[in-house]
């Protein structure tokens, strides 16, 4: 839906670029000594110029989205899909490390050097610095020698050198994850792949490789062997829970039991001696 929508947009730039082409060149033709504004032909050609990459990026995406079947790139997919919640943490840091570096020199050599007289200038400048260009090292250093080469080489240090190897080292270690846990991968390569080489075998346009075949054999006895385990383990769950319902069943019969009989009354005591009545009894047998 934003591609057609993007499209349209396209289309509509395109169209007002060219009337706004034609009627400067008119404007130009009558009267050559005239100033004539190129500022709204250029707004629309940047307009038109940002739309059409808006709209090859997302075709990128969608054409990324079919290529996932492919096993590198599902490799990759799930390399990014590991490591997005560190990159996520990271790239904030970058983000206000970025901005820092990139308001300073505005705010330092904003009035001397045009590559840092705005703000999105000077966002561009520092990017293509990140990219290895040096060319406005000179610049900053012939308006003022201390915080030219400082800002510089700490910017330097600081996200190129330092967080860039981060963002690598985070990828490298998602990888190494990846390899290591086949289950964070997509299994539909693996699926497509089984098809595309099971169909070229059927045709007789390949040989059929048992290599393979005996591998995905083995994952499903490997399968077959867990499940099996997993009853196993479910049915002496449910063995030792009988038994132990058993025997609660069994304790609360003994309690009803011996609740419905009533419990000997203690013995009186005489009135003589202190003692049980028991014992004053054989007494007077004995006497």
């Amino acid at each position: 839906m934003a591609t057609i929508i993007l499209s349209f947009t396209a289309f509509g730039l395109f169209a007002a670029r060219y009337l706004v082409l034609q009627k400067s060149l008119e404007t130009l033709q009558k009267n050559r000594k005239e100033f004539v504004n190129f500022t709204p032909l250029w707004m629309a050609s940047m307009a038109y110029d940002y739309t059409v990459a808006s709209i090859v990026f997302i075709a990128n995406i969608k054409m990324l989205r079919l290529f996932r079947f492919n096993r590198m790139l599902g490799f990759l997919m799930a390399v990014l899909a590991n490591a997005l919640p560190s990159l996520a943490s990271i790239s904030i840091i970058f983000i206000v490390a970025f901005m820092a570096y990139s308001l300073c020199p505005l705010i330092i050599f904003g009035s001397h050097v045009y590559t840092y007289s705005t703000f999105l200038r000077a966002l561009e400048t520092q990017f293509t610095t990140l990219l290895g260009r040096t060319e406005y090292f000179p610049l900053i250093k012939a308006v003022d020698a201390f915080w030219g080469p400082m800002i510089f080489f700490s910017f330097s240090f600081a996200c190129v050198i330092f967080l860039m190897n981060i963002f690598v080292t985070v990828i490298n270690i998602s990888m190494n994850e990846v390899e290591n846990n086949p289950d964070l991968m997509s299994p539909e390569s693996e699926v497509v792949t089984y098809v595309v080489r099971s169909i070229k075998s059927t045709l007789g346009f390949g040989k059929r490789d048992e290599g393979n075949a005996m591998e995905y054999h083995g994952a499903f006895d490997s399968m077959d062997a867990r499940m099996a385990s997993l009853n196993e383990s479910l049915d002496k769950m449910l063995l030792h829970d009988l038994a132990e319902m058993s025997l609660r069943q069994r304790q609360l019969g003994e309690c009803r039991r011996k609740s419905s009989f009533p419990q000997p009354l203690p013995e009186l005591r005489s009135k003589e001696g202190g003692g049980p009545r028991r014992k004053r009894d054989k007494t007077d047998t004995a006497t």
